[in-house]
């Protein structure tokens, strides 16, 4: 992409922004952004703190368990969302769905649903973090989902197939009709 893709343009704000602000839209609770190995400016917010992950090239999963110890130092939450922040797409809308069916449904976690496969954003509840804390570094949290069906419960989320990975898939979204898609 020639930059980190969180630093991605979109909708006059960086791809990094629009997921932070959705978070915070929400009003759920400490909204925390694990950086990986650059720091990213955003604006003060008493509800956003930032962490440094020194070891992000081991992957996803070692920013998701950091990201875990790190909130669970402070306070003991009772769930935990987890963003990523190349969908462009996200909306506190979908976020709010996602916490109403986490209290609908008896199952841990609360995933989004596209590509016929359950996905990110998702909801973790407290008896699985240790199910986060074993998970390799190299992997996302889609491993667990797709090890624990019967844990999950599913919210529909079209446009989280669209991310943002490469230049290609930049151009695609600027060139689209994309923008109907919503949570």
């Amino acid at each position: 992409m020639g930059k980190p893709k969180q630093l991605v343009s979109y909708n006059g704000s960086t791809l990094l922004q629009h997921t932070v602000n959705a978070a915070l839209k929400a009003q759920n609770g400490p909204v925390l952004v694990v950086e990986g190995y650059k720091s990213y400016s955003l604006p003060e917010h008493s509800q956003l703190k930032k962490i440094s992950n020194p070891e992000w090239e081991k992957g996803m999963g070692s920013s998701l368990k950091l990201g875990l110890t790190t909130v669970e130092k402070s306070s003991t939450p009772d769930q935990v969302l987890v963003l990523l922040s190349d969908q462009p797409f996200v909306s506190s809308d979908l976020i709010k769905s996602l916490l109403v069916a986490r209290e609908k449904n008896n199952t841990p976690i609360i995933a989004s649903y596209y590509n016929n496969a359950p996905g990110v954003p998702v909801i973790f509840d407290r008896s699985v973090f240790k199910l986060i804390q074993s998970m390799p570094d190299k992997e996302g949290a889609k491993k667990i989902l797709l090890a624990h069906p019967e844990m999950v419960s599913l919210v529909k989320f079209e446009a989280g197939k669209i991310d943002i990975d490469t230049p290609e898939d930049l151009i695609a979204l600027q060139q689209s009709n994309w923008d109907h898609f919503t949570g």
